[in-house]
């Protein structure tokens, strides 16, 4: 399988929708929402719960040159060429599984706003430092920026309701394609997932790791999918242990999200912030 690089940070690992076919993945992530604080504080807060944000999604590809080190210098290098003040966070995903769907990787990107994103990009073309930065590691991974994808991305809870994620930015994520069922809407999304949060409300903060989740809704007439839904644990072994947790002890809670929506396998990816704007010079 060819190694190929995706971003995204902080949704992790859904416990579990069930479903009867395979559904494709164009893009997946959670990411950690970042709200600039106004100009006289110069900083960074977090206030992720209940906004709405543009992910975009890159399909990257790997190169001859493609290694955890290359990509960490190349990733180095373009936190300081210049990043667009309206990039909230950006994440690198790599396949882990040869049962993905797609055997690419991806880039995500969070941004304030669809305009953001089209002005930032605009820019990043005409950047002369972003060209060089290009060409430079084009044998460590390409990325089609054009065939981007992008879906409004928000947390229903508190990604940091179960701990932080490690130091290193490191994480294990699954990405769930799932369509609403006939006749449900998102606001019946939004009450089945209510009862999810209750149901983790009730899992002793002391027996579990770093978890999040958050929905991809698409914002395209064309996408064949509704939601992503993407979970994201501290490693795999984590992330099995909640499923079958999940798949346990679920009740009425995992009844009614099966109720409402019908989910496809998840995309598996080995996960990796690239960018925080509250600590820039992380790696």
């Amino acid at each position: 399988m060819n190694k190929l690089l995706v971003a995204s940070f902080t949704v992790i690992a859904l416990a579990g929708c069930s479903s009867e076919q395979d559904r494709a993945m164009v893009a997946a992530p959670a990411e950690q929402a970042l709200v600039a604080a106004s100009a006289e504080q110069d900083a960074v807060t977090f206030d992720m719960v209940g906004e709405t944000f543009y992910n975009e999604f890159i399909p990257c590809t790997a190169g001859p040159d493609f290694s955890a080190e290359t990509v960490d210098k190349m990733i180095a290098e373009w936190r300081t060429s210049g990043i667009s003040g309206e990039i909230l966070g950006a994440w690198g995903y790599a396949p882990a599984s040869e049962e993905n769907q797609f055997p690419n990787g991806w880039w995500e990107l969070q941004w304030t706003s669809k305009e953001a994103a089209d002005a930032g990009w605009q820019e990043w073309v005409a950047s002369d430092v972003a060209q060089a930065w290009t060409s430079k590691y084009e044998n460590v991974m390409t990325c089609d920026g054009p065939n981007r994808v992008a879906w409004d991305f928000h947390f229903p809870r508190d990604p940091s309701s179960f701990g932080e994620p490690a130091e290193s930015g490191e994480f294990a994520s699954a990405y769930f394609p799932c369509n609403l069922n006939d006749g449900k809407t998102m606001d019946d999304l939004n009450v089945a997932i209510a009862g999810y949060n209750a149901w983790l409300d009730q899992v002793p903060v002391a027996d579990a790791e770093f978890y999040a989740y958050g929905i991809y809704a698409s914002n395209s007439e064309s996408s064949e999918v509704d939601v992503y839904w993407g979970n994201f644990h501290s490693s795999f072994e984590r992330m099995n242990v909640a499923n079958e947790g999940w798949a346990a002890n679920g009740g009425e809670a995992k009844a009614l999200l099966e109720a409402t929506m019908t989910c496809g396998n998840p995309e598996l990816h080995n996960s990796k912030v690239f960018y925080n704007p509250e600590n820039p010079d992380f790696s």
